[in-house]
């Protein structure tokens, strides 16, 4: 079975999947971690508790916030562990990805490069948008 954790500083986790949930429906596969929150809050505990759900078979996606912050860098020496799949730049857009293909049968890796790839294609600036719609004067 494929899980997924989305881990951040503070409560965006929580946030993305509140919405995403709001959007796709409720997960039951989905962890998430608010790092730092409070101060007896320990980040290497709260990774252990995910980790002792997932089976030897399992795969776990980790997302986390920001590529190089400490919650990234944390998950990072959990990579020898090849059930492990770690991605930084989390966002609702790909978090919607995951979530509605996790169940495809495709692979892990496979799942991730398209999901991040329609992430991106995801991301735009809208005033550009705008205008490079055509108008009928274009015709």
């Amino acid at each position: 079975m494929r899980y997924l954790l989305l881990a951040s500083h503070g409560k965006l986790a929580e946030g993305i999947l509140d919405s995403t949930e709001m959007i796709t429906g409720k997960h039951d596969n989905v962890f998430t971690i608010s790092a730092y929150k409070h101060e007896e809050d320990d980040l290497n505990r709260q990774l252990e508790s995910v980790m002792v759900q997932i089976n030897h078979d399992d795969e776990l996606i980790i997302v986390t916030d920001i590529f190089g912050g400490s919650v990234n860098n944390e998950c990072m020496k959990l990579l020898d562990d090849t059930r492990i799949h770690l991605i930084a730049g989390l966002n609702l857009a790909l978090v919607i990805e995951l979530v509605t293909q996790m169940n495809f049968k495709i692979t892990t890796d496979e799942l991730i490069h398209t999901s991040i790839k329609n992430a991106k294609d995801a991301m735009l600036y809208c005033n550009q948008v705008i205008q490079d719609v055509p108008t009928n004067e274009d015709f």
